[in-house]
């Protein structure tokens, strides 16, 4: 198939990083770390996409659980305003532990917008446009993860590298 310059395919990352479903968080976290990224893929073991796991999932995963009532409660969010977190790293290190050996299957984003080779680069700027920095690029038929776009992939087209 020919690459048309104005379709996701011919300005995916073909190949990406990813983590297969059954690799732990703990994987995950050094994977994330040590090729700067953002997201991870997680595949199944013959590389078909089952959704994304968020390095800000993952920072979620680590604060306390009255964090994620300050979107519901705003009174939470003035008390987390005037610190009322007393929590140490030594806290979020334990929290990290409780979740390290968990597969990272257990916490996928499965509602990420998924791409296409064909769709086109506009719609994958929208989806990144609405808070979205990383986006799969998946076979309709064979549900393979075949590469992603990132806000970076977009940036480069734009400049014209």
């Amino acid at each position: 198939m020919a690459t048309d310059e104005h379709t996701c395919q011919s300005i995916m990352t073909s190949h990406p990083i990813s983590i297969r479903q059954h690799e732990t968080v703990k994987q995950a976290l050094h994977m994330l770390l040590r090729h700067k990224l953002l997201a991870l893929p997680i595949v199944e073991e013959d590389g078909r996409y089952i959704g994304m796991f968020l390095r800000s999932r993952l920072v979620a995963m680590l604060l306390p659980r009255i964090v994620q009532l300050e979107q519901r409660i705003p009174e939470v969010a003035r008390l987390l305003e005037v610190g009322f977190l007393t929590d140490t790293i030594a806290d979020v290190q334990s929290r990290f532990r409780a979740v390290a050996d968990r597969p990272v299957s257990e916490y996928a984003q499965t509602d990420t917008p998924i791409l296409r080779p064909d769709t086109p680069i506009m719609n994958a700027v929208l989806f990144l446009y609405r808070a979205r920095t990383y986006l799969p690029v998946v076979d309709k038929d064979s549900g393979q993860l075949l590469g992603v776009v990132s806000t970076w992939d977009i940036l480069r087209r734009i400049a014209g590298e």
